[in-house]
């Protein structure tokens, strides 16, 4: 497993605390995936392992949780449209997560020699453990809005399309040394694996008014990979332990190892980290710049490997190898192993279901290999030195114009009417400015949202949006188990955990096997199923043997089966490339496209306040920007009126001494419309603009705007 899957998409007191706080992470992520199977090698071999399919998590939440989330999401949809917008949320998501097991003994005699120096004969068993997960996700958030009732004809349209993926590959061999009597003298771990995630965000603005519009197309990429071709390590106790009997006695105890009886754990690793950003569509063309000023694109891929040993190890074991794991007993039951109906006795312990000791290495050894040598540059540092040089870039191809003082001086434009005086003759406060056209053309598109329904349209959104979900206040969450338990079993037969299971309790007392093996101790019917699958026997040695055979995000989420076709249809043009490429190899046969789940939500709730951000920023920075642009500025050349506003040729004019002609407000509507009969000067019209205009004859979409200084009505051309 050396290669190294980069995910191509638009598409570290006391020692145990810190390696617990690891390992926890580790098991969480194993437990999250879908835990375990173990691979026949002997006759006394045992198997076992857990499978889910991702395109069944909406069905499954909402069988547990009885959460009506398809309702909220169409009740959030029909109370855009009676506002009088459009929305539309889709997603679709597909992938597997597996995590086998596989475990045999090995009666071969050999010496092993413990951290104190005296040699063992002993034989090994083993632990073979395979993790696979691969994950797609894709969304698309539409929303239009427009408001033809007025002159102006505001509209607005966004859409937030995205993309993630997330995969892991995990493949380890755990070797453990026994005497004869059970004495665990070490083990030694062999282990390759990599993940990586990648996500992708594309929006899309486009908002117009009184003829001006402006957009903007933002795209938004970011691949983060780590790969472990070899991580090796050796655990040699101080002496052999008999925490095995201990197990097998079946009684509560603390395992408290310490410098002086856990020996060390040496070993070594070999890694590849990688990340690539892109960041691009920014409209720096509409402030004067070019067009991909800000474009961002950094990349990288950085090897590493290093060695480590507890012993001389000052970050997580200080005073050497130390751990305390705590082993809590329950209730015996008896459990089938096999698809052949092989039974054996298992008792119910809290703990994680791997050699005990096992967790321990396994987080020490990867946490070194995570952190590095200290050798190499780490992603994050080499992450942040290259967004420091596009930042010092952009900074250089960023600037403002410059101010030609009264006495000749030059200055930054921007230092114009900033209340100090940059010029030595104060030339630089008290300047009229002259708006720039993007600023003229944002106040007109503003003026016509101002001039529309549109803040009325969001308060009837908003109001629609609360009674509707005022029926969700009272709504009970029909749990299907309100409480539950976690079993690691372990096994005096076979001195080893041989499975594990989950258990949930009805709200009538009555418990049931949610998750593992057939068993006399549960109702192994639960009333509400999900799609989690717990195998057994010959059928998880198949499974793991297939699983390794997948490495790739190809192989655990193929992209055949990853239906994208209702997402791509809404999203139109908008569609992400690599999305349109890829649906181009899809049957649709096996993947859930659905208007719900949580992630939808979630998804919803981040898309809206990014589109938010986004327009809020693109506001502040166009209106904000009132003191100088891009390239030289003359101020005091004469401005074209016709790129003022109605407010700003009225200032100019009266500036200029130019007596003020009778102008229809800035507009680019059709100047090609045929002239209509002039409506009668007694018909009353209304204020737009702080003109008063008429659609005449109504509904016949011809404006006339009353000339002030004759009182009749003027086609607006």
């Amino acid at each position: 497993m050396g290669d190294f899957y980069c995910l191509s998409l638009r598409r570290s007191g006391m020692a145990r605390v810190r390696v617990a706080v690891f390992v926890t992470l580790l098991m969480m992520v194993g437990l999250m995936s879908a835990v375990p199977t173990a691979l026949a090698e002997g006759d006394d071999s045992i198997s076992w392992g857990v499978e889910y399919e991702w395109l069944n998590l909406n069905d499954d939440i909402n069988a547990l949780t009885g959460l009506p989330y398809d309702d909220i999401i169409t009740d959030i949809e029909d109370s855009a449209a009676y506002a009088g917008f459009n929305l539309t949320i889709l997603n679709v998501y597909s992938g597997i997560t597996s995590f086998y097991v596989e475990q045999w003994d090995d009666s071969t005699e050999q010496q092993v020699t413990d951290n104190s120096g005296t040699s063992h004969t002993v034989t090994t068993r083993m632990t073979e453990i395979t993790l696979r997960h691969g994950m797609l996700y894709d969304a698309g958030i539409l929303m239009d809005w427009e408001d033809n009732s007025i002159m102006g004809a505001p509209s607005l349209e966004t859409v937030l399309s995205a993309d993630y993926e997330t995969i892991a590959v995990m493949d380890l061999l755990y070797t453990e040394y026994v005497t004869s009597d059970m004495m665990l003298v070490g083990a030694d771990l062999d282990a390759s694996g990599n993940w990586g995630v990648g996500a992708g965000m594309g929006l899309f603005v486009d908002v117009s008014g009184n003829g001006d519009s402006f957009d903007m197309d933002l795209d938004l990429s970011l691949e983060m990979g780590w790969d472990a071709s070899s991580i090796t390590s050796e655990w040699r106790l101080e002496h052999p332990s008999n925490i095995l009997n201990m197990m097998n006695n079946g009684n509560d105890f603390e395992w408290e190892c310490d410098e002086t009886q856990c020996g060390k754990v040496t070993g070594s690793y070999s890694t590849v980290q990688s990340y690539d950003v892109s960041f691009t569509g920014l409209p720096m063309d509409e402030f004067g710049f070019d067009a991909d000023a800000l474009d961002l694109q950094i990349s990288d891929s950085i090897p590493d490997s290093g060695t480590f040993d507890s012993d001389d190890d000052d970050w997580m074991m200080e005073d050497g190898l130390e751990f305390e794991n705590d082993f809590s007993f329950g209730d015996q039951q008896t459990i089938t192993i096999d698809d052949g109906g092989t039974t054996t006795t298992a008792t119910e312990v809290t703990s994680d279901p791997y050699p005990p000791g096992m967790s321990i290495m396994l987080g020490y050894s990867f946490a070194n290999a995570i952190m590095g040598s200290g050798d190499q540059t780490t992603a994050a540092e080499a992450m942040a030195e290259a967004l420091e040089s596009w930042s010092e870039d952009a900074g250089e191809t960023v600037e403002f114009g410059t101010f030609v003082c009264d006495n000749g001086e030059e200055i930054p434009a921007d230092y114009v009417n900033d209340g100090e005086d940059d010029c030595s003759d104060g030339s630089d406060e008290g300047v009229d400015e002259v708006g720039s056209e993007l600023e003229n053309r944002t106040m007109n598109i503003g003026e016509a949202f101002v001039e529309s329904d549109f803040l009325k349209n969001m308060e009837t959104f908003g109001e629609r949006l609360g009674s509707e979900m005022e029926k969700y206040q009272d709504l009970e969450i029909e749990l299907a188990y309100v409480g539950g338990d976690y079993n690691a079993l372990w096994s005096n037969e076979h001195s080893r955990y041989v499975g594990m299971q989950l258990i949930g309790e009805t709200e009538a007392g009555n418990e049931y096997s949610i998750l593992g093996p057939e068993t006399d101790a549960y109702n192994n019917n639960p009333p509400t199923q999900t799609h989690l699958v717990y195998l057994v026997g010959e059928a998880a040695d198949v499974a793991e043997d297939n699983a390794e055979l997948a490495v790739t995000i190809e192989d655990l989420a193929p992209v055949a089966q990853h239906d994208v076709s209702a997402v791509i249809e809404a999203l139109g043009i908008h569609a992400p490339e690599e999305m349109v490429s890829d649906n181009s190899q899809s049957d649709g046969e096996n993947s859930d496209s659905s208007f719900s789940s949580l992630a939808t939500m979630v998804a919803v709730g981040l898309g809206v306040l990014l589109v938010l951000i986004v327009l809020g920023a693109v506001v502040m920075l166009v209106v904000g920007r009132n003191r100088g642009g891009s390239g030289d500025v003359d101020w005091n050349a004469p401005a074209d009126p016709q790129s003022f506003s109605s407010e700003q040729q009225h200032s100019y004019q009266e500036q200029t001494m130019q007596p003020a002609a009778a102008m229809a407000p800035t507009t680019t509507m059709p100047s090609t419309l045929p002239t209509p009969q002039n409506p009668p000067a007694n018909i009353q019209g209304t204020m737009q603009q702080d003109h008063e205009v008429l659609e005449w004859p109504a509904g016949s979409g011809s404006w006339w705007f009353r000339d002030q200084n004759t009182g009749q009505w003027a086609a607006w051309q």
